[in-house]
């Protein structure tokens, strides 16, 4: 048996509903249309090829793995890959803007196309396991959708077992009797535990009631003194989300001095010192070195200056300083980092309403709702055409407020269109203009370490696959 954890319950199993931190609940029902390796390289899953036709990347193509069934007994198809796409679409979850205008046509049994309105650089990766929606829903399944929040109706090698399973704590999978390649069921019982503390999380591995975790760099250096098999590579920014970009909830906000401000207030290097060592690196940029758009000079662009922030904030006209409501959650160190903020920020007169939620379903639902002005950030790196509908487009869910700005939209669509070196050039544009209008406070870069106990292997990862993949895992020996 297999036991994993996670820090908090999904919302619903439905990989058209679901958020990206949830991939773990999924992936092991839900295979992708395309298999990202542990070394960055793409493999086949559902589809056994795949290729843009023509020249503008508008036009995708994916031929499916004949002989597949889900978990449900009925057919991996054209027209049920179709279905689910179109489902992604009017379900309209995390994922639903990389698909907007979209149209996807079966064009045989197993070949399915799908068109865009404009070029999209990046569906090979999207269709990953690792973004979710690549992972496909049985076409049966998605007449009664109402049950894919529940229960798993996937091609993967598990499938939930509901009898075995308690909603919010523990999610047992066993596996699919359907499933086309049994030599990849390692495990006749895999369980997600939902651990919520770090240190619980970490306790559970010492003593063997959890074999592998995302870890925490709050217990990195406990965790290899503990003997653990640690990995990890560049992967996450940590920093705060400056939501009202146009002083809707909260006036400071929009203006641009203010929220330069803010991050010439900020001491990086003081708290990455301080609370992360060893898997903390200070940044001014939301990307990670060698990730997609990062500059080392963007580095320079906010060093630490006290007075050159208080010059800002009277100028904008805050020269008494403001109070600003900021939400976070615990996991991945984010509430440390708020509290070290606020202490910061206080010296230009800027009091920071730190709320914590230490379930992260609550932090996210209030964050996205809006219900804060700003919020605590944690965001892995990803391609230019992904992180936009994610992380800074206004239909993106880290974009609650729906700021537009034309300058980045028309680069976002330059970089669409572009490839080799100028497409280099057009991602680094991207990220420069978003470092100069301070939409964001990014603090510092970290790697996500993954945890193993010695009864695992296969935990291995890369800066171009820096999520540990599940298939992967198996017994040692």
């Amino acid at each position: 048996m297999l036991t994993l954890s996670q820090s908090a319950a999904p919302l619903t199993l439905d990989p058209a509903k679901t958020t990206q931190n949830n991939e773990y609940f999924e992936a092991l029902a839900y295979e992708p249309l395309i298999d990202r390796d542990s070394n960055g390289s793409l493999l086949p899953g559902l589809a056994t090829s795949w290729s843009y036709l023509g020249g503008n990347n508008t036009v995708f193509q994916l031929k499916l793995r004949s002989g597949v069934k889900f978990s449900d007994g009925s057919p991996l198809t054209a027209q049920s890959v179709v279905a689910d796409f179109k489902y992604v679409v009017k379900s309209a979850g995390q994922f639903a803007p990389y698909f907007t205008g979209d149209t996807f046509t079966a064009t045989g049994p197993l070949t399915v196309q799908i068109t865009s309105p404009k070029p999209d650089p990046d569906l090979p990766g999207l269709l990953t396991q690792d973004d979710v929606v690549g992972d496909m829903i049985s076409g049966a399944a998605l007449t009664h959708p109402a049950k894919l929040g529940t229960e798993t109706f996937g091609a993967g090698p598990y499938m939930l077992d509901s009898a075995q399973s308690v909603t919010g704590s523990t999610y047992t999978y066993v596996p699919n009797p359907n499933y086309y390649d049994k030599s990849a069921v390692h495990w006749k019982k895999v369980v997600v535990k939902v651990i919520a503390d770090p240190q619980s999380v970490l306790n559970a591995m010492k003593t063997g009631e959890v074999n592998f975790s995302q870890g925490d760099p709050s217990t990195l250096a406990a965790a290899k003194q503990a003997g653990l098999t640690v990995t990890m590579a560049p992967l996450l920014w940590v920093g705060v989300t400056l939501a009202d970009r146009n002083g809707a909830m909260s006036k400071p906000l929009g203006s641009l001095l203010v929220r330069q401000a803010l991050n010439d207030a900020t001491d990086r290097a003081a708290i990455a010192t301080a609370l992360f060592p060893g898997n903390g690196t200070p940044t001014n940029q939301v990307t990670v070195p060698g990730g997609y758009g990062y500059q080392a000079s963007l580095n320079s662009t906010y060093p630490y200056d006290v007075a050159k922030a208080k010059q800002l904030l009277a100028q904008a006209g805050y020269p008494h300083g403001f109070t600003l409501k900021l939400v976070t959650t615990d996991s991945g160190g984010q509430s440390l980092v708020a509290q070290a903020l606020a202490q910061q920020w206080k010296q230009i007169g800027v009091t920071l309403q730190v709320t914590d939620y230490a379930n992260s379903n609550t932090f996210y639902s209030a964050a996205f709702a809006p219900k804060f002005p700003a919020f605590m950030t944690v965001y892995g790196q990803q391609p230019i055409w992904i992180e936009g509908p994610g992380l800074f487009l206004p239909s993106a869910l880290f974009n609650p407020f729906h700021t537009t700005d034309a300058s980045l939209q028309s680069l976002y669509d330059q970089e669409a269109r572009a490839s080799g070196a100028q497409q280099v050039t057009l991602d680094q544009q991207v990220e420069a203009y978003m470092v100069r209008q301070a939409w964001f406070v990014p603090v510092l870069t970290q790697g996500l370490p993954f945890y193993a106990t010695s009864n695992i292997t296969g935990t291995s990862v890369s800066a171009q696959a820096p999520l540990a993949e599940l298939y992967q895992l198996k017994p040692t020996g």
